[in-house]
This record gives structure tokens, C-alpha cells and sequence, in this order.
């Protein structure tokens, strides 16, 4: 046993000698061999080339001051008869070792000489917390390590389909001719590939001679070259490009990558981030080769689509770094080029950058990293959803080691492909067989939305919006984005702001509010689950022609599913159907079905913290109620929604302000909610009803929506108003109402309950905690009455007042009690709950509330003049 262990120790003493032989032969002939050098050059002595052929600043600067260039370290002679193997490195002269990082075991006889002299010099305490800081930091790097292993673990559990077998062809061309032509020109590139990474094929003359490019100047180079032909140089289709052999010594990268995958299961020394990037390098390396020679293999005869062409972007890049706009998060992604052309659907208005990205890679060293690679993926996508404003879905690359995997990212999953090895001939030809499809591809098989696309001419983005009832397409110009995605799953619901782009100039241009999200069906094919449409069209019909209401609810304009080109002559509606039609449907069964939903409303109002007064929030809310009564009763739809965000105003020209009611994406019919066994949790957790919280089996009725407006009151008077009061103020954490906002939904509901429950511990823990409480008196004010008149109404008997259910001992107090005018007098004295007995007098609680928030309006009405005369 003791000479099998002393084996290994042997061998590396043996492969030292032998290394530190060749350094001293190397330190014999190297210096008459670069003074010869430096004299054929007519430079001073001690300055020659380094083995790459330059001279570094470092040494002209010396010679120029009549050192040697030795000054600043050791001369030859003193340094220790024992070198590095670090010497040996291919950018590292011989008599400059790599330098040592900190915190890192000696690797080498030599290192092991610098730390023992090292520690020679150092105090016994220096050198104590020296190790003990070190020990610390890999202590705590080791415990961030597991917490991000865990987290990506848990992403990938939740949201990663592996192993679907259709992801390829998820992105093959749509069109017949464009998916022959593809695998057509996959096959050449392919085979171009292999004969170039065979061993037995010599490498061009300029890859063989001097040193590699370092992976930096790889990507800088790859990224220029890219970015030259985005500008229109020479090279285009059927042509050969202007620079072959620097690519070509570019592509010798190529041979590094196929071949590491025996080395990915050992130990590896070299550190994670310099590994990661060697492998950004190789990978695009691999991409700038397939994108080359599809410009060469494609014929411009034929009948086609051109492809597009595929470049990498990296931070390294300095012209792609200052376009990075919040993609800092991002490595390396794969961006896509155009011919300039008057309306363009994908996002290359800027040329070639991060914010622009078709798709991100991840990349990490060990095949054993999947996870961590799939959760790096998935953050860096979510940049891309809320960057690109045309992006219906995304793909994306894993790159572990040798180990690549296509995802393609939907609405509630993540669909990985197979492995593709590309140290395996099947692999690399998957591949480019993926990276030729993405090229020759359609824009929505890319993750484009096409009928979102940048007009050239005008300098403006166009959003059609159509319209299921006219069958008629309406076009937008977009303005601003109002409301982006705060998730790439789920509904992905956004707003913009847009004007009518047919104007004849006589008129003032009408500005709508484009909201468009996935809404979810039961089935393919069925309607969708709330049918925000269904219920736009019934309250425009319904309430159209009240001209009291208009302008305090979204009116619809336009709207409908998005349509999406199947051929020239053929429309369909945007489904995940329809975008993972080449999926097998058995890895879907537990995917929900979407359709992609647009709409066009009007007016288009203002966020409520742009409000300039207090009066101003009451005028807005009470308008707002109004609406939202008149939509239940009138109409039968329950907003179920009402949150700071729904709520806006519009602001005529004489400053008069005029409250907004928006977003009925939550919305669903009365009636439906009765059949209802148990409603569902609906809405924004801050301002939901203690019964939405709790998902109690009460029913849902208009004082649901009621009690959210209370707890956005207590909200906006805590934090403040407007922008100018909320610049001003700290929130505490420990403040009561925080616990409103933070916790799961059972001790949310458990806290409101607590303090809606007494007036004075309302008072105190609540209203007292107003930003401005002398400015806000008003809105406090109108806070208690809606309180007192929701949970404590005088029409009801003490069994329907209050939050917290009646003890049964108090019975024959309240059966007396409940012989009077009480209208829930016939209601049985069983029923304890009061949100369930005051559920049953929704209507006449809502008709005593609306009163209170009038008559403030009025008041509120009547201030705001006064300030306007006084101006």
C-alpha cells in the first residue's frame, strides 16, 4: 500500500525535473535568441519580443529610461533555481511565473518555496488570521454554493420538462421550401465541419504558426467580423468571406471543444470562471463557423428565404458591453441580423447588442452543473421578456462542458431537449442542424412577434390589434410602455400607450391603452377561463350610452386573439398550441393551453400616485365605486381586482379630474360565482379581502371589492399620495400595516382581522401612521366612516358586525336582539360568521357606502374650486 501511494508523488517529482530541465535549456538560448532578435529590430538591449512577437510597454518604457528590464523584479540570478510549472504557460515569458492567487494551495515545488519563505517573515498572529480569514471565505463561498444549488434544484423541479424530443423541431422552418433548403445546407456545413476537425487534416499555415488567439480576442473578433457584415460589407450570400485564414485560426477553438469532454469527468485545477470562459469562447468559435459558411453554402438562386445571420454577443466586446441597457446579467447571447428593409418584426434597431438578444446561453464547466445552468438560463430570458417589446416566447442554450441542450422557454414550462455531445459526430451535427434552422427560420418560430414590428421609415413601433367582431386588423403607433411583465410565465400581461395611426390630421389623435397577455383555457379549443373580451364587450354594450359614466371604465376599441401568418394566404390564432404543435402532446398533458390576447381601450388615464391632493384621490375613488357598482349590477361582473395599479384618473383640459376603472382580467360573472363551490384566491395579495385570503367558502360579492378599496386607502395614506409625498417619507417594518403586505396569505388575513377588529387599535396602529396626518385628515376620515359602515353597519344585527365570528354563549341575548328591524332579523342564529351573514345585504351595505364616498366627493369638489379661485 505505501508504494502504490507513493506512486502519483513520484511521478509528479519526476514530470517537475523534467520541466524544470527544459526552463533552464530555455533560459540558455532564449536571451541570445531575442537580443538577436531585438537587434535585426533596432531595439535597445533588454528589450526583445516576447514569444507572441511584441514588445511589451513595460520594457520600451525602461529602455527609454536607460534601465534594464529586469528593474522592478529580481534579476535572473536571484531567482530561485526551481521554477514554476507556471512558466511554461503559452502567454508567459520564462522569466515572469504566473502569479500565485490568493487563498490557493502551492502547486509546485517553487510555490511551495514562496510560501515557506512567505511564512518565514510573517508573525505567528498575521499568519493565524491570515488562515483563519481564508478559512472563513471558503467556508461561507461553500454555504452560497449549496444555497444556489438548492434554489436551482427547486427552479428546475418546478419548471423543467428535460429530455423532449421535439424541441428541434420546434424550430425548423415553417415553410416547405425553407426546411429543405435548411437541412440541405445543415448536411454541407456539416460535413465542412468534420473534415475540418478531423486530427489528420492539417491546420491553414496561420493557425499553426505563433500562439492562439486568447478566448477574449477570439470573441472580439468573431463579434467585429459579425458586426461588419450587419453593416453591409462585401461578404454576402455565395460569397467567400474578406478574412479566411484569421478565421479559420479563429476555428482551431473548435478542436479544443470536441475534445475536452475526457478530460470533464477528472479533477481540474483551472479555476470555474476561467474554464467558463474558455468554453464562451469555443462556443463561439462553433457558432461563428456555421454562420460563415451558411453565408457561403447559401444559394441566392434559390427560392428561399435568406438566412439570417447569427453573431455573439459577450461583455468582453466592448460595443456590445455598452448596449448591455439591464442585460448586465447576461454572458454571451446570440443576436440576429437583418437586411435594412422598411418594417422588421425582430429587434435589430440598434445593431447587434444584449438588449437586442435572440437568445442567451448559459454556460458552466461540468455536464454535473445542468441545474445551475438551466436556472442561469432562465434569468437571463426573463431580461429578454422585459427588454424587447415584440417577444412572444424565447429560446435558449445550455452549454456544460461538452454537453448542450436547446430550451425552448413557455408560458408555464421550460421544454429542454435531448443532450447534444458535441465531442460526438450526432452531436455536432444536431447542432448546426439547430443554429442552421434558427438562421433560415420564421420570426415567431424564433420567439418574434411579427404583427409587433419596427417601421424603418417612420423611426416607430406598430402594434396591430385585431378585432374578432369587424374582422378588420387596427394599427397602433406605440408611444410608451405603460405596465411591463414582471414574470416570463404565466399570463405575461403588458400595457402600452398608443395612438391611431390612420389620421387625417383634421382630427385629434385618439390615444389607447394596448393591454395584451396568454390568457389560460380548459382545453384547446374552449373558451378562455376569464374572458376579460366577453366582459369588455357586455359593459360597452351595457353601459355605452350613459353618459355619466362615460370615461370612468375601460370602453373597448378593438380586440381580439393575435393573429398569426401560417402561410400568405392563411391566418391562425397565436396559441402554445400552435407554437408547440411539433411537441408530442403526452409531455404537454400537464401544460395549461393559452391564447394570446390583445385589446384596445380607451381613455387612457394616469397612475394614481399622480394625483396632486388628497381631494383629488377622493374625487377618483368615489368616481371609480361608482363605475364598479353600476358594472355589477347592471352588467353582473364582479371587478374581483381592485389594487393601486387598477385604479387610474384622465384629467380634462380645465384641470377637472375624472376617476378610471381598469383591468378586468379577473373578472367573472356573478352567476358563475354562485356555482361556485369554493371561489378561488383572486387578485393582489396586499389588498385582497380577508375571505380572498383565507379562500373561505363565503360567497364573493361587491364588498369584497369594497373592503380592498379600504385597505389601498390605508396603503397610499401610509407611504403617500403622490410622488412628491412618497420621495419624503421611510416605511418602517414595524409598522402594523407592513404585516398587510408581508406573510403568507393566512397571516395576512389573521392581521387585518386583528386590527380592523377595534376602532381605537385602527386608530392608533393605522391612521395615526399617516405620512402627513394633518394633510391626510380628510382621507382618514373617509377611511373610519367606510369601516364603520362595511364591518359595523347599524342595519345589521351585532351577530353581521364585526371580523371575528360570535361566540355561541351570547345566543339568547342576540335571539332577542334579532326580533327587531335588523334586516338579517331571518337570518338563522346558527349562521356565526359575520362576512357570511352580511354577503346575504351586499346590495344595501354597497347603496350605504356609496353614499359616504359622494358625499365626500362633493366636499372634496367643492375644495378644489375654492383652490382654483384662490390661484
Amino acid at each position: 500500500m505505501a508504494a502504490i501511494a507513493a506512486t502519483p508523488r513520484t511521478l509528479r517529482a519526476s514530470t517537475m525535473r523534467q520541466r524544470e530541465q527544459s526552463v533552464r535549456k530555455i533560459q540558455k538560448k532564449q536571451p541570445q535568441k531575442l537580443n538577436k532578435k531585438s537587434q535585426s529590430k533596432g531595439l535597445a538591449p533588454n528589450t526583445a519580443p516576447n514569444r507572441s512577437g511584441r514588445v511589451s510597454p513595460r520594457k520600451r518604457k525602461l529602455a527609454a529610461d536607460g534601465l534594464p528590464a529586469t528593474q522592478g523584479r529580481p534579476p535572473a540570478n536571484l531567482t530561485p533555481s526551481k521554477t514554476s510549472s507556471a512558466t511554461l504557460h503559452e502567454d508567459m515569458s520564462p522569466d515572469r511565473p504566473k502569479r500565485r492567487r490568493v487563498g490557493k494551495p502551492p502547486t509546485s515545488n517553487h510555490d511551495s518555496a514562496m510560501a515557506a519563505d512567505a511564512s518565514a517573515a510573517t508573525t505567528n498572529t498575521a499568519r493565524n488570521s491570515h488562515t483563519n480569514m481564508v478559512s472563513n471565505l471558503a467556508s461561507s463561498g461553500k454555504a452560497v454554493q449549496d444555497e444556489q444549488e438548492l434554489e436551482a434544484k427547486c427552479y428546475v423541479d418546478e419548471y423543467v420538462i428535460p429530455d423532449v424530443a421535439g424541441v428541434f423541431d420546434a424550430a425548423r422552418p415553417i415553410s416547405d421550401t425553407n426546411r429543405l433548403c435548411a437541412a440541405e445546407y445543415a448536411t454541407t456545413i456539416h460535413q465542412r465541419l468534420e473534415q475540418f476537425i478531423t486530427p489528420t487534416v492539417k491546420p491553414p499555415v496561420q493557425a499553426a504558426r505563433g500562439r492562439v488567439r486568447s478566448g477574449h480576442n477570439v470573441r472580439r473578433h468573431c463579434s467585429q467580423a459579425a458586426k461588419a457584415r450587419l453593416r453591409g460589407s462585401p461578404t454576402g450570400c455565395g460569397a467567400q468571406p474578406v478574412d479566411t485564414d484569421a478565421q479559420l485560426k479563429d476555428y482551431s477553438l473548435l478542436r479544443r471543444w470536441v475534445s475536452l469532454d475526457s478530460r470533464l469527468d477528472g479533477s481540474d485545477s483551472m479555476a470555474a470562471g476561467a474554464k467558463e470562459k474558455g468554453i464562451c469562447s469555443w462556443t463561439s468559435a462553433f457558432i461563428g463557423f456555421v454562420a460563415d459558411q451558411l453565408e457561403i453554402v447559401a444559394n441566392p438562386k434559390s427560392h428561399s428565404a435568406k438566412p439570417r445571420r447569427l453573431v455573439t454577443l459577450d461583455k468582453l466586446d466592448s460595443a456590445a458591453a455598452a448596449n448591455v441597457d439591464g442585460c448586465s446579467c447576461i454572458d454571451v447571447a446570440i443576436s440576429t441580423g437583418l437586411d435594412s428593409t422598411s418594417q422588421v418584426s425582430e429587434m435589430q434597431i440598434d445593431g447587434p447588442c444584449f438588449k437586442n438578444a435572440a437568445l442567451s446561453i448559459g454556460v458552466k464547466r461540468f455536464p454535473s452543473e445542468q441545474n445551475r445552468a438551466y436556472w442561469q438560463l432562465a434569468q437571463r430570458t426573463h431580461t429578454l421578456h422585459s427588454t424587447q417589446l415584440n417577444r412572444r416566447f424565447a429560446w435558449g442554450l445550455t452549454v456544460c462542458g461538452t454537453h448542450v441542450r436547446a430550451c425552448l422557454f413557455g408560458n408555464d414550462d421550460i421544454l429542454a431537449s435531448e443532450v447534444m455531445n458535441v465531442a460526438t459526430e450526432s452531436g455536432r451535427k444536431q447542432l448546426v442542424t439547430l443554429l442552421v434552422n434558427w438562421a433560415m427560420c420564421e420570426s415567431q418560430r424564433l420567439g418574434y412577434d411579427p404583427t409587433i414590428r419596427y417601421n424603418g421609415e417612420t423611426g416607430q413601433w406598430e402594434i396591430d390589434v385585431w378585432d374578432d367582431e369587424s374582422r378588420v386588423t387596427h394599427t397602433y403607433i406605440h408611444e410608451r410602455t405603460l405596465f411591463d411583465t414582471s414574470s416570463q410565465f404565466g399570463r405575461r400581461t403588458r400595457c402600452f400607450i398608443a395612438s391611431a395611426k390612420e389620421n387625417s390630421g383634421e382630427q385629434p389623435v385618439q390615444k389607447v391603452l394596448i393591454k395584451d397577455a396568454w390568457a389560460p383555457t380548459e382545453f384547446p379549443g374552449s373558451e378562455v377561463v376569464r374572458d376579460e373580451l366577453s366582459n369588455l364587450r357586455t359593459i360597452r354594450d351595457k353601459l355605452g350610452a350613459d353618459d355619466v359614466l362615460a370615461g370612468t371604465y375601460s370602453h373597448l376599441e378593438a380586440g381580439g386573439v393575435v393573429q398569426q401568418m401560417q402561410t400568405k394566404q392563411r391566418t391562425a390564432d397565436d396559441t402554445t398550441v400552435s407554437i408547440f404543435a411539433d411537441i408530442d402532446s403526452a409531455v404537454l398533458e400537464d401544460v395549461p393551453d393559452r391564447i394570446y390576447r390583445r385589446v384596445a381601450t380607451t381613455p387612457v388615464g394616469e397612475q394614481l400616485k399622480s394625483v396632486r391632493s388628497v381631494d383629488e384621490l377622493i374625487v377618483v375613488v368615489s368616481d371609480v365605486m361608482a363605475a364598479h357598482t353600476a358594472i355589477v349590477r347592471r352588467c353582473g361582473i364582479l371587478h374581483r381586482d381592485l389594487s393601486t395599479n387598477n385604479i387610474m384618473f384622465c384629467r380634462d383640459d380645465d384641470g377637472m379630474i375624472r376617476g378610471l376603472l381598469i383591468d378586468f382580467d379577473n373578472a367573472v360573472l356573478q352567476s358563475d360565482l354562485h356555482n361556485e363551490q369554493r371561489p378561488d384566491q383572486i387578485g393582489t395579495f396586499p389588498y385582497m379581502s380577508i375571505g380572498n385570503l383565507e379562500q373561505s367558502s363565503v360567497k364573493r360579492t361587491a364588498l369584497d371589492d369594497w373592503e380592498s378599496l379600504i385597505y389601498i386607502l390605508c396603503w397610499l395614506g401610509t407611504i403617500g399620495i403622490n410622488r412628491e409625498d412618497q420621495t419624503n417619507v421611510e416605511i418602517r417594518s414595524d409598522l402594523t400595516i407592513c404585516h398587510w403586505h408581508d406573510g403568507s396569505a393566512t397571516n395576512i388575513a389573521k392581521a387585518k382581522r386583528r386590527t380592523l377588529q377595534h376602532s381605537d387599535l385602527f386608530g392608533n396602529e393605522i391612521l395615526a401612521c399617516f405620512a402627513h396626518p394633518l394633510l391626510y385628515a380628510n382621507l382618514a376620515r373617509l377611511i373610519l366612516e367606510l369601516r364603520s359602515q362595511l364591518f359595523y353597519n347599524e342595519r345589521l344585527s351585532s351577530l353581521a358586525q364585526g371580523c371575528i365570528d360570535f361566540d355561541p354563549m351570547y345566543s339568547s341575548i342576540r335571539n332577542a336582539e334579532l326580533r327587531t328591524h335588523y334586516l338579517d332579523c331571518n337570518i338563522d342564529t346558527t349562521v356565526v360568521d359575520p362576512f357570511a351573514r352580511r354577503a346575504e345585504f351586499a346590495d344595501a351595505i354597497v347603496d350605504d357606502l356609496l353614499r359616504v364616498v359622494q358625499k365626500y366627493r362633493k366636499a372634496a369638489l367643492e375644495r378644489i374650486k375654492d383652490a382654483q379661485i384662490s390661484e
